[in-house]
């Protein structure tokens, strides 16, 4: 390796480093992280705690979260209510990320995540988000048509709220390229409608791809094949799947490119995958190549395992893993 290319790959964590481009997160249905660890997890057993953790959550919220910490112009668009949405906008305030709060009538939900230490498992417990009015919802589209701009990345992550239309990412991808923004989806709701209106990019797990797909496929030439055709068929530019400790898959109209998983102690799987999103996005955004991009982001999601219980990574570990890879 070069002394060039490490240079270069340290120009990741510059603010601002070369590139204006920001990248705009949407989460309508964001959440209160809460994680402590237990001895042991037993029905019908009182289990003491220790070790709280409380951090900002939801798909979007933890993207922003990401593309902060590495350097990248980041806005994070969310809703927020009741005590849980004060304990967020404070948690994700100290953070400095730059946000954009929709209020709504109803609470902010609460996730629980329990690390089993006799185990060595871990228990993620998802409360229900509130549901939006229609006027919320207006207002959050309008935030998105008032904040993209030509070339950003507008990233739709994380689930929608209960009673959310199944139009909702497919009419944020829609005031998005209005703008001249890219789209880029990682959830699993509303999918069939914003595939219809055609993304920038969809970023699916080894659990998710399936429901488009139909059946389980194999690594790496079944998810390639499966990959290759979404592009073709002109529902993405860009498909992505994460496949574990397989690594990652990028495929677009110039090829397919991919990057092994990083091999870390791991800890907690909390906010991996968002990390992966940040990481990958940030990199696009500076204009790196499809493989070098994929394997930023696979480092930023390896750095988030080695965190503890809801903590996202320690930017040092990205640069570590990255550069020494």
């Amino acid at each position: 390796m070069t002394a060039m290319r490490v240079s270069k790959r340290w120009d990741f964590f510059r603010i601002g480093a070369s590139f204006m481009t920001r990248i705009i997160t949407l989460t309508p249905n964001p959440a209160l992280d809460y994680a402590v660890a237990a001895d042991f997890v037993e029905p019908n057993r009182k289990i003491r705690c220790r070790d709280p953790q409380m951090h900002p959550g939801g798909g979007g919220v933890n993207v922003a979260r990401s593309c902060a910490r590495l350097g990248a112009h980041t806005l994070a668009i969310y809703t927020a209510g009741g005590v849980y949405g004060d304990a967020l906008i404070k948690s994700l305030a100290s953070e400095n990320v730059p946000m954009r709060m929709i209020p709504i009538a109803g609470d902010t939900r609460l996730a629980f995540h329990v690390n089993n230490r006799k185990e060595g498992n871990e228990y993620r417990f998802n409360l229900p988000g509130a549901e939006m009015s229609e006027g919320e919802i207006r207002r959050f589209f309008n935030a998105v048509r008032e904040e993209a701009e030509p070339g950003d990345f507008v990233v739709g992550s994380g689930s929608l709220p209960p009673g959310a239309p199944e139009d909702f990412w497919a009419e944020a991808a829609h005031l998005a390229k209005q703008e001249g923004a890219r789209f880029v989806l990682d959830s699993i709701s509303g999918l069939d409608a914003a595939l219809d209106e055609g993304v920038y990019m969809l970023r699916q797990n080894e659990h998710e791809y399936a429901a488009v797909a139909g059946k389980t496929l194999k690594w790496p030439d079944g998810i390639e094949t499966y990959a290759k055709d979404m592009v073709s068929k002109g529902r993405v530019q860009n498909m992505v799947v994460s496949h574990g400790g397989d690594g990652s898959l990028l495929a677009n109209a110039d090829g397919v490119f991919t990057a092994p998983a990083y091999k870390v102690r791991a800890s907690s799987a909390v906010g991996a995958g968002d990390s992966f999103v940040g990481g990958l996005v940030t990199a696009l955004c500076r204009g790196e190549a499809p493989e070098d991009a994929l394997r930023f982001g696979m480092a930023a999601a390896a750095a988030t395992r080695m965190s503890e219980g809801t903590a996202l990574f320690d930017p040092a570990d990205v640069k570590k893993l990255f550069s020494g890879g």
